[in-house]
């Protein structure tokens, strides 16, 4: 068993986990993202109402998101 697996078990009783379909795979294609994975994660989180930020390391290839975008650290900032 990968080590890692433990920490996404207990990680899957905090957050939840969206569905992504042929659309945003189709949109991630055709999106000007550098990056396929962050348009995958940009697209499949758009389609949910609920979801206004996007948190990764990584803020320069999510510069064409239309959801605000936080490094973690600076996120918690802002929610104190």
């Amino acid at each position: 068993m990968n080590m890692f697996y433990p920490k996404l078990k207990n990680l899957l009783k905090f957050i939840s986990v969206l569905e992504m379909d042929k659309r945003e795979v189709l949109k991630g294609l055709n999106s000007n993202f550098k990056d396929f994975e962050d348009a995958l994660q940009n697209f499949t989180a758009k389609k949910n109402d609920d979801i206004k930020t996007i948190l990764t390391i990584n803020l320069k290839d999510n510069k064409k998101s239309a959801l605000s975008v936080n490094t973690p650290e600076s996120f918690l900032i802002t929610i104190n």
